[in-house]
């Protein structure tokens, strides 16, 4: 069985992907780590435990991480997924708790721990897995690979025209992991909102299955359907965190990728967060990360619409 970690800055897509996660047989998820980004760390934190509640399968420890990216203030992302990250539902305290570990070492912990087994897949800001690997370098080396969620890929930003939200939030973080070593993988927010989108048609085939887990997808999302309406003009939602987490889980349905060199934009007000791609090696750098353009919409929506069966 394959291991996972997943470090999520948690609101209502980061909690689908976390259903994916935990109801998939072939995954084990050892250990949810909780990073700022969508929301402050501690209401992350209650989405993350929340989420579990709701899934009900198994409960993989969570740790509490950054509750600042590393050189700037947190910007935060209420106005996309409500006050609470999670469509205003604004669910009750949940009964279980986080570790007493920070984040930070239980990522050092968990990767040295299974050395060339351990898969992370990164949902939020980069701000704890880039300060494990400078407490420990190591696992550069010791982690199997890393998804991420992240970046605009070749499409626009969502938070400046060149920047997305995840990057944009702490792009010193990204640049630190970019240039680690680690393998890497990126699933940029282009690739959400392609074919993979849920619109009207695939609402109502969430609607219909009518279990307490589509119920809260639907619910989770509310705020999500609004915002994608208003600043988009499109009826349904993107799920980011969703596909980034189907490209971790089922590699094959990747339909489109490639290596290149990457790098941050750390230093411009007006660019800062964008992701740099030398797709055609003007650097002549090495390829550091492997970007994925494109994933089988279609197996894509019919594996979500099982794990919320």
């Amino acid at each position: 069985m394959r291991k996972f970690l997943i470090d999520t800055d948690t609101a209502s897509d980061d909690a689908i992907a976390l259903i994916m996660a935990l109801r998939e047989p072939t995954i084990q998820v050892e250990a949810i780590t909780v990073v700022c980004g969508n929301l402050t760390v501690d209401q992350a934190v209650k989405n993350a435990l929340n989420t579990i509640e709701a899934i009900n399968t198994y409960a993989p420890p969570v740790y509490r991480g950054m509750h600042k990216p590393i050189m700037r203030p947190l910007f935060t992302s209420e106005y996309v997924h409500g006050s609470d990250g999670m469509g205003n539902m604004h669910l009750p305290a949940p009964a279980g708790k986080a570790e007493d570990m920070h984040a930070i070492d239980a990522i050092i912990h968990h990767i040295m721990a299974n050395p060339h087994e351990l898969e992370v897949v990164t949902l939020g800001p980069m701000t704890n897995l880039a300060l494990a690997y400078l407490k420990e370098p190591r696992i550069a080396e010791y982690v199997k690979r890393v998804i991420v969620m992240g970046g605009q890929g070749l499409g626009p930003g969502n938070v400046t025209p060149v920047a997305e939200f995840n990057f944009y939030v702490d792009a010193e973080a990204v640049e630190i992991v970019l240039q680690s070593g680690m393998p890497l993988t990126f699933v940029g927010w282009d690739v959400s909102m392609d074919k993979t989108f849920i619109d009207e048609g695939d609402i109502e085939r969430i609607a219909a299955l009518q279990t307490p887990l589509s119920d809260f997808t639907l619910s989770c999302t509310k705020v999500l359907q609004e915002h994608n309406l208003s600043q988009y003009g499109r009826r349904g939602f993107d799920l980011p965190d969703p596909t980034a987490m189907a490209v971790a889980i089922w590699p094959d349905m990747v339909r489109a990728e490639f290596e290149t060199y990457g790098y941050m934009e750390t230093k411009s007000e007006q660019t800062y967060g964008q992701l740099i791609i030398d797709r055609f090696h003007v650097h002549q750098k090495p390829a550091n990360v492997t970007i994925c353009q494109e994933i089988d919409a279609n197996r894509f929506k019919q594996k979500l619409l099982e794990l919320l069966s």
